[in-house]
Parts: C-alpha cells; sequence; structure tokens
C-alpha cells in the first residue's frame, strides 16, 4: 500500500508539472476564496493529506456503487502462490480462481455434467476429471453441486490462489 501511494503522488507531481499547473508555494500561503468543487485556481498546491482524503472519498463512492448494485467486496481477494509436490491435492471451494504456473497437475471434478467442470477461463471452456492443466491458464471452481479439486502429477506444480483452498 505504501508503494501505491507513493506512486499516485508522484503520478500526480508528474501530472501537474507537465501541465504547467504545478506552483510551489509557502506553507504559510493561504487561499482567501472558498473553492468550489468545479473550480481550483492555478498554482494550487496539492497536498499528500488531499490525495489522501481523495482516495478515501473515491473508495468510498465506488464501494457505495457496488453495494447499490447488489454486488459486494471483500478482503478476501489477495492472491497467494504456492506450490505443491507429487500426490497432494489442492481442493477448490466454490469461487476460488487458481493461476496454474508450472508443473504436472490434473483436474478432478465429482461431476462430468455440463455447468459442473472446473472452467478454464483462459481457454473459455469447461475441464473435467483426468484433463491436464495447461500453463499459464487461469481456472474458476464456480459455485455448483460438484466438488472441484488439482492433484499434482509431476515433482511439483506451483500455483497462484485467489479464495479458500485445502492441501491434503
Amino acid at each position: 500500500m505504501k508503494n501505491f501511494k507513493i506512486f499516485f503522488v508522484v503520478a500526480c507531481v508528474l501530472l501537474l508539472t507537465v501541465t504547467g499547473a504545478f506552483a510551489i508555494s509557502g506553507a504559510a500561503e493561504k487561499s482567501e476564496r472558498a473553492l468550489s468543487e468545479d473550480s481550483i485556481p492555478e498554482g494550487t498546491l496539492i497536498t499528500y493529506g488531499y490525495l489522501e482524503q481523495f482516495r478515501e472519498e473515491l473508495k468510498q463512492e465506488i464501494l457505495n456503487e457496488i453495494a447499490a448494485n447488489g454486488g459486494s467486496v471483500t478482503v478476501e481477494s489477495i492472491y497467494k502462490d504456492i506450490s505443491l509436490t507429487s500426490g497432494q491435492t489442492l481442493i477448490l471451494s466454490p469461487e476460488t480462481e487458481i493461476i496454474y504456473r508450472g508443473g504436472g497437475a490434473v483436474a478432478i471434478t465429482s461431476s462430468n455434467d455440463v455447468a459442473q467442470g472446473l472452467t478454464d477461463m483462459s481457454a473459455s471452456k469447461e475441464i473435467f476429471s483426468g484433463k491436464a492443466l495447461e500453463y499459464g491458464h487461469i481456472y474458476f471452481a464456480s459455485a455448483s453441486d460438484s466438488k472441484k479439486a488439482i492433484l499434482v502429477t509431476g515433482d511439483k506444480a506451483y500455483f497462484t490462489v485467489r479464495g479458500d483452498y485445502d492441501i491434503v
């Protein structure tokens, strides 16, 4: 998060420098007139505190819009890199997403019915038990009645995972 803040501040400074709107003013210098949302006088120095406030307001606005449209946002949208060894199984919870990074692995599904397999989002198809995973592809375990897992068939297999899973 700290790197994002630094990047955001640097990007804003560069943007202001390029447009010629950046002016260095003393800390004691204050504007005598009230600012409206639509006008910021030329030469105004944008502070880090203002950028933080703007970011928080924008974040809240986005979350409100998502909630108003029936969606939800969770903190569980973090990717995690994992590696498994031969014979281990990655049990996927519904709505878990994985990126296959290499090694040897095959899909395992409890059903071969349409809409019950593991979705290969990179190839726009569904795969079922016994099908080898393809390097760099993104797989999604949709919420269905079918159980989905990945069996490691090589010496090792590498994944980037977002969502809940178990390793057995």
